[in-house]
């Protein structure tokens, strides 16, 4: 056997030790996203948004990797591959090590989302941060730009970042609200969900809040609602966001006893698992209508995606000037690629 067909062979053991790993990492990750969310792997569908956004991120990678590999530029450093790999599997599996932990955090909450989350939202991104940037290594060596090579695939990796926030916040603004046809024929009457949101001093009700809840008491007064469902826990020394808004609609007209509490949940993602288990499933209740602000119900609508569930949606009324509604739309396409990326 000569050199070459010795070279061959090695780059191709390399190759394939590398492309098992990646998979693995792509496997693992999967398993966690739905881990996370208390969803049987049957459930499993390639063909969500954000299954399909880690795919092909992972066949990019992959097909980036053969054509270095086998170029005929003469840029191949087997080093570099087995390096980046090796960074890219660590920082995944310190976050999922992360996740396994379960390491006790306050109760504090920023930007009205839970630290906890926060903290692994983080973690798991910068293991795509790193995939992002292996990506970029690979491409700006095999093109013979090697100045300034950490400096360009951190620039390229941001890039791709803000492209891939962008159109986050484009499918933020698609309008997911349907016209609920109340004389159906059925006789129907929903049940609506509150999504939670803050809480100020003294147990006030946040605009977003007071918002959604005035939004349910409308619909209970039309007759289109028959219970209403108010969700969210809290943080020390205050009221639950359900009972804020329990209170809320009480002072509204809506009578107790039509009024359902849930006090544990702390992100949205738990609150569409809370419908879907304790509504949906051992309920047996289908007609349910999510009630949030607008710039919110999309997000919601992925993550029900994720969950196989089918809701109606209605949106509040609360008026924004245009530097709130951007940021808080901006806040929400970080929290949607998120979900998508890590179903967190």
């Amino acid at each position: 056997m000569n050199k070459v067909s010795r070279s061959i062979i090695s780059k191709w053991r390399l190759l394939s030790v590398i492309i098992v790993v990646i998979i693995l990492d792509l496997l693992s990750l999967y398993y966690i996203k739905y881990k996370n969310q208390g969803i049987p792997l049957s459930d499993f569908s390639i063909i969500f948004n954000g299954n399909l956004l880690n795919l092909f991120f992972t066949l990019v990678l992959i097909i980036s990797i053969i054509i270095y590999s086998f170029s005929k530029r003469n840029v191949y450093k087997p080093k570099l591959l087995i390096f980046y790999t090796t960074l890219m599997t660590f920082t995944l599996f310190f976050a999922e090590f992360y996740y396994w932990l379960k390491i006790p955090i306050p109760n504090y909450y920023f930007l009205e989302h839970p630290l906890e989350e926060i903290i692994k939202g983080i973690f798991f991104s910068l293991f795509q941060l790193v995939q992002f940037i292996f990506i970029s290594v690979i491409w700006i060596t095999f093109l013979g730009k090697k100045e300034l090579l950490v400096l360009k695939s951190l620039g390229f990796s941001v890039l791709v970042t803000a492209l891939l926030l962008l159109s986050a916040f484009l499918y933020l603004g698609q309008n997911v609200v349907e016209k609920i046809n109340i004389n159906n024929g059925r006789n129907v009457k929903y049940v609506g969900v509150v999504m939670g949101a803050a809480v100020w001093s003294d147990n006030r009700p946040s605009p977003s809040l007071a918002a959604r809840a005035e939004m349910a008491a409308e619909l209970y007064k039309k007759g289109v609602l028959k219970i209403i469902q108010v969700t969210g826990g809290h943080a020390p020394g205050e009221l639950s966001e359900a009972e804020v808004a329990s209170n809320y609609l009480k002072n509204r007209g809506v009578d107790s006893t039509n009024i359902w509490i849930e006090k544990k949940t702390a992100s949205t993602s738990e609150q569409v698992r809370f419908i879907k288990n304790e509504l949906m499933d051992k309920k047996n209740l289908r007609d349910i209508i999510i009630i949030s602000d607008s710039y919110h119900l999309a997000r919601i609508k992925e993550i029900c995606s994720f969950y196989k569930i089918k809701t109606h949606f209605a949106a509040s009324e609360m008026h924004l000037g245009s530097y709130k509604k951007f940021s808080y739309k901006f806040r929400e396409s970080v929290a949607l690629l998120v979900f998508w990326f890590f179903a967190l």
